[in-house]
């Protein structure tokens, strides 16, 4: 018996898998009484027709690339053709092609990119889409079931589950410029998967996969997904044309929790070029407590406390330094 993996077929040693039925016996025994697995099947069945297969051509290429990184996934997100996918699968792409279940792959037209939160809005000539139902992933609890959908290795819809790993990741090293409020979960999720929909066991949207952490680039159970509030925060920027940059203070931050003889905040560890909290008089080192009257424990607070503002809108930003209180108006840009 064989294992498959990727392009990469690994033998299956048949004491190997009588252990493994052995220990699947034990503990179906010991689970008697227990409800059984959860079926998905309703949810994707629903969501299925909704999940788009993303494609793209660079240069002077006259057929999608089968390469990894030309390819993600998407969702619909209007009855008339607006898909929303991720912004890095398109780099260098030169044109952009949606397949959706039962229709043929049509080129899509950009109409908006945002890099600080890894989302492009496509629109393709096609009515009477089926759009995801949307939900709120301030409800999502740690341990609760979520299915990832996307085309890992080209298999266009594919669906995996697992459980919400973790809430706020932030600090992470994607290659985001600004987010840090991520979803973490162990559903599979390898290239070809951003993009497409993180969906809860309700069959709602609750974010967009975006990156996974791996020491060897395929899934290992550390999915990262964008919240969908920030993803629709974004769609609603770019469709009202305004501009995707979001202000900033230009401090590269490092979470400090509380302790008996610490005081939660951020850390200044560095500041980005022409940044204008430096300009202000912020230091490295300086314990950043409060930004516009919002505590900022954490990093997901500080981004949203900033993202809420204006670029040219003046803040007051309260800070330690030395044990001593300090506050300074920063303008962001």
């Amino acid at each position: 018996m064989t294992g498959r993996y990727g392009s990469r077929v690994f033998p299956v040693g048949g004491a190997f898998l009588l252990g493994v039925v052995a220990a699947h016996l034990l503990a179906l025994d010991g689970a008697r009484g227990a409800p059984g697995p959860v079926d998905f099947s309703a949810v994707v069945a629903r969501a299925e027709g909704s999940v788009a297969h993303v494609t793209t051509l660079r240069g002077g290429e006259q057929a999608p690339r089968s390469r990894d990184d030309a390819v993600g996934a998407g969702f619909v997100y209007s009855s008339d053709g607006l898909v929303i996918t991720s912004r890095h699968i398109l780099q260098g792409a030169k044109r952009v092609f949606v397949q959706l279940e039962g229709h043929a792959a049509k080129e899509a037209r950009v109409l908006g990119l945002d890099d600080a939160t890894d989302v492009a809005l496509l629109k393709v000539d096609l009515s009477g889409l089926r759009p995801l139902a949307l939900g709120d992933a301030r409800s999502l609890r740690k341990g609760e079931w979520v299915l990832a959908a996307g085309s890992p290795f080209h298999l266009p819809r594919s669906f995996s589950v697992g459980i919400v790993s973790g809430l706020g990741r932030a600090g992470v090293g994607t290659r985001l410029k600004g987010y840090e409020d991520f979803i973490q979960t162990d559903a599979a999720s390898n290239v070809g998967n951003s993009g497409g929909p993180l969906i809860n066991a309700s069959g709602e949207v609750v974010g967009m996969m975006t990156a996974i952490l791996s020491r060897t680039g395929r899934s290992q159970g550390v999915g990262l997904a964008v919240p969908i509030g920030a993803v629709l925060d974004s769609v609603r920027r770019l469709q009202g044309g305004a501009p995707a940059a979001r202000p900033s203070l230009g401090v590269v931050v490092r979470e400090q929790g509380a302790r008996a003889s610490r005081t939660a905040g951020l850390v200044v560890t560095r500041f980005l070029p022409n940044a204008p909290g430096r300009e202000a008089g912020l230091e490295v080192g300086d314990l950043i407590l409060e930004v516009a009257g919002v505590a900022v424990p954490r990093v997901a607070d500080l981004q949203r406390a900033v993202w809420a503002r204006t670029a040219g809108t003046t803040v007051p930003v309260v800070f330690l330094r030395s044990g001593r209180r300090y506050v300074v108006n920063v303008r962001l840009r």
